[in-house]
């Protein structure tokens, strides 16, 4: 017994000692087994789990696309920026690159440059993928990169090749991943499982470089190859998706069928999706309505696609609205919203699709709405985003100017009214008050009598333990007991001396009035009070006739111009000239009709208004288009020709008469684009003469008036920045001031042209640098400048010597001001108050 013990002891010992002396620098037998085992079966074991658990999470948590092609691999790649966040970082990849970096650091036998333990290849791969997938692809790379390196015979290098050309991809290096795949594909003898990675890899690169075509044999081969039963129904499915790209739409039908006969061997949003797209491939259109309505709501109905009612309500509103079912459309629409998609793209289609209908049917505000949802779900700026913001925005005008047609035509209505016309009209609106009113009451009493329950109940309510803590059950029951006994306070021997409640007394519960005959009593509900509110002057409904035919032409020139809706243009522009306009909206009526009907090819209608023009206006600018409508382009009476030569006068300083020719060319082209050009030129000129205040206010109005043109908005933005950046109405101290200037003021019975070049050569023969110019402060003074004094006191000087010299600026009045105060001067307009202070 004592021998078999001491047989035992030294067995152990020798064991302890020989694992003791496993060194990872020799390479012996009995060091690389010990070492590849304790990699194999602990910490690598460990790092693929956790690396496994990180990929599950990143595919749970992947936002798919249905709109484009999948991706094969489903990661969203960050900006670098997020990408760096460690709030964006998955835990399990980290936890897997730390197995890793810890199996190298503990088991590694690189010894004389080269590695002994067979194991640290997997340990550099797992590396390199936990890299990969925590979206730090160069890291990864040189994970890879070592591999192939310094274990070129390793049973996993194809594999190694593969991820190192994923990672290239993600770089965008594509073209060298291309290369490189087909290179690996077409030379190399790999397992199934590998070759499909390599095949999926490849179609990858070849999407995201628009390859298209190319991806389908390499899609087909991993079909072929692959066991796994969700992959081959995400590549059917994107093979279908890239069969739509071409066009192809039998092919795409074929792989959207192979997904169905997959049933639910794959996930089922492949096999939903795969029914809607495969509907699509049909066409709409061509498909028999009942079959169509059936298959949607046996989609509808099964439990089992309620995830996914989000899409297939808004697939069923898609094909009811090509088929003009509009109402059926709209309902499956808001069925879609209500499901709350997690699917931005998905919320914004349905909103524009709602927008067009509404817009369609002329009801702007509510289109306006749905535009706005939409473009609040477009979080990418794209084209179709700026298009639908550009239209969104031409609403605006839409329903401004629908807003004053409108009350405008509701007003004139009642002026031309009946007395019982008008009567009956305001009753009507009276009626609606007061079941509004009602409505209020009834809900406000309603809550006034909880809330009483409530103050008199001290405890916490228990559920189920009385009727009075049920809600309902409550109120039924207080409004059983005051409809029998009436409102009573809370007290002893209730029955035989009754006492009113406070909120009986307060509210006269002990009255027959009713509280709301009282209320309806307010001038708010007597007809009289709207009837007396009727314009009677003529003036007044003159003016009001006047602003509804200018919104009626604005509305016919917006759906002409902007949004090609002939029929409403020809509505509000015919509606125009039957309506008594001002002279200035008649002809453009006239000529903007003519080109609707030139547009829409009704030549009949386009000779009577052509003709019209030609025989009522023959004179006029409109006349001379249509009779030669290539001479006008070039003819100096064309708009842009006239806001060039109206614009050289602003450049030439004649302030004057630009303000009034920007007025004339104003009303002349009512209606047209060059109208805003003319009136922010005018509120410049304007600024230019009387200064900040009268600049802000034609800022202002050109702002108000032209939201939507370019030149409102310029407006707008400049109206903004004035307070910020222009100098405050206040002078500065002149005594620390290093640049003045001399400022003669010169009255408009002199040549200011001619004075300014005779001084400028005055100046010069002196042997001065000095610039001169000539600025405008107001209508009848224009000041002569010279800047570049150094010296309020040099300033002096020079202007006694001009004054000597020229006989012109002898009785001409002067003075200087430092760049500042001058800036300020002329601002504000307060060259008095400078030459006071």
């Amino acid at each position: 017994m004592f021998k078999k013990s001491l047989l035992y002891l030294g067995f152990f010992s020798f064991l302890i000692l020989s694992l003791s002396g496993c060194s990872r620098k020799k390479d012996k037998f009995l060091n690389r087994n010990f070492h590849a085992m304790g990699t194999y079966y602990n910490i690598l074991y460990n790092g693929n789990i956790a690396l496994e658990e990180g990929q599950e999470e990143l595919h749970d948590s992947y936002q798919e696309d249905y709109w484009k092609i999948l991706p094969i691999e489903r990661m969203q790649v960050l900006p670098d920026q997020e990408r760096l966040d460690d709030e964006n970082r998955n835990e399990k990849f980290i936890r897997a690159e730390e197995k890793a970096t810890k199996s190298i650091q503990k088991h590694s036998m690189y010894v004389g440059g080269k590695e002994y333990n067979p194991q640290m290849d997997e340990a550099f791969l797992l590396l390199g993928k936990s890299r990969y997938f925590d979206q730090r692809f160069i890291p990864a790379k040189d994970a890879f990169s070592f591999i192939l390196n310094h274990y070129p015979k390793s049973s996993t290098i194809n594999e190694v090749k593969i991820w190192n050309e994923k990672a290239n991809m993600r770089l965008g290096y594509h073209q060298e991943a291309i290369e490189n795949l087909e290179n690996l594909i077409n030379t190399k003898e790999m397992d199934d499982e590998v070759r499909v990675l390599a095949l999926t890899s490849l179609a990858e690169v070849y999407i995201k470089v628009d390859n298209i075509p190319e991806t389908i044999p390499a899609i087909d081969q991993a079909i072929d190859l692959t066991k796994d039963d969700a992959l081959k129904g995400r590549l059917y499915y994107i093979k279908g998706q890239v069969y739509q790209e071409l066009n192809q739409n039998d092919s795409a039908h074929l792989a959207f069928e192979k997904i169905i006969e997959l049933n639910r061997k794959t996930p089922r949003t492949y096999r939903i999706h795969a029914f809607l797209e495969q509907k699509k491939t049909e066409s709409y259109e061509n498909l028999a309505y009942d079959e169509t309505d059936l298959f949607f709501n046996e989609l509808i109905e099964d439990r089992e696609n309620r995830p996914f009612l989000d899409f297939i309500h808004y697939e069923r509103a898609a094909y009811l609205n090509q088929l003009d079912s509009i109402d059926l459309a709209v309902e499956s629409y808001n069925a879609s919203l209500k499901e709350r998609s997690e699917d931005p793209y998905l919320k914004a289609q349905a909103y524009k699709d709602l927008g067009d209908i509404y817009f369609n049917r002329a009801s702007y505000l509510t289109a306006g709405k749905y535009y706005d949802s939409t473009l609040t779900n477009l979080t990418e700026r794209t084209r179709e985003k700026i298009r639908i913001q550009k239209k969104r925005e031409n609403l605006d005008d839409v329903i401004k100017y629908e807003a004053i047609a409108n009350k405008n035509d509701s007003i004139l209505y009642l002026v031309d009214a009946s007395e019982n016309e008008r009567l009956a009209y305001f009753e009507k609106h009276v009626d609606s008050l007061k079941e509004e009113a009602k409505s209020v009451f009834t809900s406000d009493k309603a809550l006034k009598i909880g809330q009483g329950f409530k103050q008199r109940s001290s405890r916490a309510p228990v559920q189920g333990a009385s009727v009075f803590y049920n809600e309902n059950l409550k109120q039924r029951a207080y409004k059983q007991f005051t409809k029998t006994w009436g409102e009573l306070k809370l007290a002893d021997n209730w029955r035989m001396k009754p006492q009113k409640s406070d909120d009986a007394i307060a509210q006269g519960a002990d009255s027959d009035v009713d509280p709301m005959e009282e209320e309806f009593k307010s001038p708010k509900y007597d007809p009289e009070t709207y009837i007396s509110q009727i314009p009677t002057e003529q003036k007044v409904i003159d003016s009001i006739s006047d602003d509804r035919n200018f919104a009626y032409y604005q509305l016919g020139i917006i759906y002409k111009e902007k949004f090609k809706r002939y029929d409403l243009a020809t509505d509000k522009l015919e509606s125009v000239l039957n309506q008594n306009p001002e002279e200035r909206l008649v002809l453009p009526s006239k000529f903007y009709l003519y080109k609707i009907y030139q547009d829409t090819g009704e030549s009949s209608k386009e000779l009577k208004w052509k003709n019209d023009i030609l025989q009522n206006h023959p004179e006029s600018n409109y006349a001379k288009i249509i009779r030669n409508p290539e001479a006008f382009a070039s003819d100096a009476n064309n708009p842009q020709n006239i806001y060039y030569q109206t614009y050289k006068k602003y450049e030439s300083g004649d302030y004057a008469s630009v303000v009034a020719e920007c007025n004339a060319y104003s009303a002349q082209f009512t209606g047209t684009n060059i109208v805003p050009k003319f009136e922010l030129l005018k509120a410049k000129a304007i600024g230019r003469v009387d200064g900040m205040k009268a600049y802000k206010k034609a800022l202002n109005y050109v702002a108000l008036t032209y939201p939507q043109s370019k030149e409102g908005k310029y407006a707008q933005d400049k109206y903004n920045q004035l307070d910020q950046k222009v100098a405050k109405a206040e002078f500065n101290d002149e005594a620390e001031a290093d640049e003045f200037k001399l400022v003669f003021e010169i009255t408009s019975d002199v040549n200011v042209n001619e004075l300014k070049e005779t001084t400028k050569n005055e100046i010069q023969e002196m042997g001065y640098g000095f610039d001169l110019t000539k600025d405008a402060y107001s209508n009848d003074l224009t000041f002569l400048v010279v800047h570049g004094l150094n010296s309020k006191l040099g300033g002096q000087g020079l202007a006694k010597k001009l004054v000597e010299k020229l006989e012109e600026l002898n009785s001409t009045s002067y003075f200087i001001a430092s760049s500042h105060n001058y800036r300020v001067i002329q601002i504000y307009k307060m060259k008095e108050e400078f030459k006071n202070k």
